[in-house]
Order: structure tokens, then C-alpha cells, then sequence
């Protein structure tokens, strides 16, 4: 091809660096010649050749991070898709890498998922790993990658890719360890899943395989201390993931910094099933104070008996911890109605953040639910706040929700269309990397807020 779109390179590597891997073929086989034009190209496709005579031209190409992303070629390689269903490929692709890495390529290079934040690092190994290729992941691994980088381990779990567990545990992974920054382990970072999330059967046997290969579920995480049966039991999990933890020997009984067991937890949080399998197990509510049938009552929807609570303790919700005056925040979330509206009869503040984030408007746009957003409204919940973990409005929220939230499909379109009707403005939807809504929503919702004037 004597007249190629420069930019043609630039747009096959970003789809590349955005796991697009549908995009990626369709631009290689709209110009096949990029394979032999742009040698980064050929790595992630596997062009042993053209990748080995651009390093004996220039050796420094292994290691030359990418001009507009600072992507070292390596990062590229392992977050091709390119080997999958393609096992002559997959080891094309593992021999540019290994040319990569004899040239001096770093096997612990990364990314960072926010550019601000120096630490958010995102390793070729947890690229390789997410995506499935054991045998770059083998190759990564035999040439000093870190096992422990608190991300690999976590994902392949997460998406129970176990040939790569496998491997991670051969070269000296730790199962119990917990994450060097967020202090939580990999059995806690599975723990956060619900039971509609469409990758929760795939994290169910990422779970069952670091239990049965040693990891510790009373590991605690977290100032906390919350162990993984604490979080199933409050964050609304499944009863075959808090029974799968109980097999392992998980302690049934374990209290967390603030002396709660899981069966407090679960009771707080309305998880029935969990409540009852803890009670099958012997746990016992004899700690369960008043703050804990409060807020059952009210996860349950129960108004008399949430006001016999505060009829004996006039001034309970004053006492509630932060946390627990961020629970409306995970009933609009779990789409609770009866609950949130008993909650904004009582007095809660559906204006409170939960502790990674977003007010129950929030979570209610980011689940894709909009009964709840419209009750939400109804009952006065601010629509043009920012979060204080991305800066965004709830129909921020909601738009990056409709491609990424994992929970059961929803109606974002008529989340989008309340929100709007409320007065959802465009500068706080914004979030603090300069992102607008429309550049991460599904076609549809983009399409909603294009022909609501609110995006180009």
C-alpha cells in the first residue's frame, strides 16, 4: 500500500489499548498491510519477522514508550486479543514478546489506570492475564514479572482464567496477601459481587480455586478489618459465595474493627438468605444492637418496626456511623423502593455518599434503574452533584453505567431521560479527568442525550 493513513497505526494501537479487539480486526483487515508497516503492529498480531528485523535495525524500539500514550510496545503485546482462538498466532505473538523482552523490554512495564495517581499501576502481567494468554503470561513470569503486583492475581481470578492462576501460583503468588495499597485480599475483592452481576459465576469459581489452593478467607482487609464472609454478608452477596467461604473455613463469628459479626452485617443489609445460612451455621444475634434492627426494618421495609426503634431511642440516627447513614445509598443500588421510601420518611439524607462514592441518585443511575431515580427525584435527591471519587453527576454515572455496570441490563436510556427532565446539567456531569457522559455511554444513551441537545 504506497499511500497509507498514517493514522491508520494510531487507530489500530488505541483499539488495542481500549480491549477492542472487535475494532482491532476489523482495521487490520480493512488495511492488512499495517502489519508489515508499523512494527508495534506486528507484535500485537504476531509478525515474528517484521518485529525482529525493526529490533536489529534499532534495539531501542523494545523499550521506546508510544508517542501519545507512553504505552512501551511490550503493554501493547499483552493486551492484544489477537492469540484468542488462534493457537499459531498466540505463539507468534508470545515470540515478538520474548524479542521484546530480549531486547530489554521491561516485564513489569505498565500503565496507569488514572494519570494522576502514580501508583494506579496496571502491569503487562495483569494484560496477559485478563486477556487469557497463558502462554505470555508463562513468558512474562519466566522472565521476573512480579506475581504480587496486586492486580493479577485479583482479575484472573475474577474471570476465573485458570490456567493463568495456575502459573501465577507456580512462580510464587500469594493468595491470602493483601493488596500493598488498598490493603484488601483477592478472596475481599471477590467477595464485592451480587448475585444479578453477569460475572458473578465466573468470580464464584475464581473464589472456589484460591480457596482449595490455600488462600485464607479470615485474612481481614480494610481499616475494617472485614473479612470476605463480612462483605458478602453487608454488601449484599450471594448465599452459594458465603457458603462456599464457610466450607473453607470461614469464621462464622469473626468481628470486624467495630466488634460487628457477619450475621449483624447481613441483618443490617436485609440479606436474608446469607442471614439465614448464618444461622444454620450456628450464628448467634445475641451483639446485634439497636442501630443493627434499625436498619434492617428499614432494608426489609418494615415502618413499624423501624419506628419501634426509634420510639426506645429517640435519638438513634444520630448515632449512625457514616456508613450507616450511607446505606439509602445501597438500597437505591439493590433497588429497594419500599426501603429508600421508608428511609427518606425517617429522616435519612439521600444526599450521603456511600464509601466508595456516589449518593443513592448516583447508584440508582449507575444500576440503570429508573423507578428509582424517578422516586429518588420525587423525594427531592439532588440531581447536579459531583462524587467525590470521580466527580461526576449521577447522569454521569448513569451513562458510563449503561456500558459498564455489571449488573442486570437496564433502562438507561429512560435514566437518562428523567434525569434530564430534572434539570441534569452538563458541567457536573463531567468527571474530573475532563470526560463528558456521551464519550463512554452505549450508542442509545448517546444518542438520547444527542437528541436532548445536551451533547454534540
Amino acid at each position: 500500500m504506497s499511500e497509507r493513513d498514517p493514522s491508520a497505526a494510531e487507530r489500530f494501537l488505541q483499539s488495542i489499548r481500549d480491549r477492542n479487539g472487535v475494532e482491532a480486526r476489523r482495521l487490520l483487515a480493512q488495511d492488512p498491510g499495517l502489519a508489515h508497516a508499523d512494527p508495534i503492529v506486528a507484535c500485537c498480531v504476531g509478525e515474528v519477522a517484521v518485529v525482529a528485523k525493526a529490533l536489529e535495525r534499532d534495539f531501542r524500539l523494545a523499550t521506546a514508550p508510544h508517542e501519545a500514550s507512553r504505552w512501551p510496545p511490550l503493554l501493547h503485546v499483552s493486551a492484544s486479543s489477537f492469540h484468542a482462538g488462534e493457537p499459531e498466532r498466540a505463539r507468534a505473538i508470545v515470540r515478538c514478546a520474548e524479542l521484546l523482552l530480549e531486547a530489554g523490554a521491561d516485564p513489569d512495564a505498565h500503565t496507569l489506570s488514572d494519570p494522576d495517581d502514580p501508583e494506579s499501576r496496571l502491569p503487562a502481567l495483569y494484560f496477559a492475564c485478563v486477556g487469557d494468554h497463558p502462554g505470555l503470561v508463562e513468558l512474562l513470569l519466566a522472565h521476573g514479572a512480579d506475581p504480587n503486583d496486586g492486580e493479577s492475581v485479583y482479575h484472573a481470578a475474577e474471570l476465573d482464567r485458570r490456567d493463568c492462576l495456575e502459573l501465577l501460583r507456580a512462580h510464587g503468588a500469594d493468595l491470602s496477601r493483601c493488596h500493598p495499597r488498598w490493603n484488601n485480599t483477592p478472596l475481599y475483592f471477590l467477595a464485592g459481587y451480587r448475585e444479578l452481576n453477569p460475572g458473578m459465576p465466573a468470580a464464584l469459581e475464581g473464589m472456589r480455586w484460591l480457596l482449595e489452593h490455600g488462600a485464607d478467607p479470615d485474612v481481614p482487609s480494610y481499616q475494617t478489618q472485614e473479612t470476605p464472609l463480612h462483605m458478602v454478608a453487608r454488601n449484599g452477596g450471594p448465599p452459594a459465595m458465603a457458603a462456599l467461604l464457610l466450607e473453607h473455613g470461614a469464621a462464622p463469628e469473626a468481628r470486624r474493627a467495630d466488634g460487628r459479626t457477619p450475621y449483624a452485617l447481613a441483618l443490617r443489609s436485609g440479606n436474608a438468605p446469607v442471614l439465614g445460612l448464618l444461622e444454620a451455621r450456628g450464628a448467634a444475634s445475641r451483639d446485634v444492637a439497636a442501630t443493627d434492627r434499625l436498619l434492617a426494618a428499614c432494608m426489609l421495609g418494615d415502618a413499624a418496626a423501624a419506628r419501634a426503634e426509634l420510639t426506645a431511642h429517640p435519638d438513634l440516627l444520630e448515632q449512625l456511623s457514616a456508613e450507616e447513614r450511607a446505606l439509602p445509598a445501597q438500597a437505591a443500588h439493590e433497588g429497594r423502593i419500599a426501603t429508600v421510601r421508608l428511609m427518606a420518611r425517617l429522616g435519612f439524607d439521600l444526599g450521603a455518599e456511600a464509601a466508595g462514592g456516589g449518593t443513592p441518585l448516583h447508584h440508582a443511575a449507575w444500576a440503570g434503574n429508573p423507578e428509582m431515580v424517578r422516586l429518588l427525584l420525587e423525594l427531592g435527591a439532588p440531581v447536579n452533584v459531583r462524587d467525590r471519587q470521580y466527580g461526576s453527576s449521577p447522569l454521569g454515572w448513569g451513562a458510563h453505567g449503561s456500558r459498564h455496570c455489571r449488573a442486570a441490563d437496564r433502562d438507561y436510556a429512560a435514566v437518562m431521560e428523567a434525569l434530564l427532565d430534572a434539570g441534569a446539567d452538563r458541567e457536573t456531569s463531567i468527571n474530573r479527568w475532563g470526560e463528558p457522559p456521551e464519550s463512554f455511554a452505549t450508542p442509545r444513551v448517546a444518542a438520547v442525550l444527542k437528541v436532548r441537545g445536551f451533547a454534540a
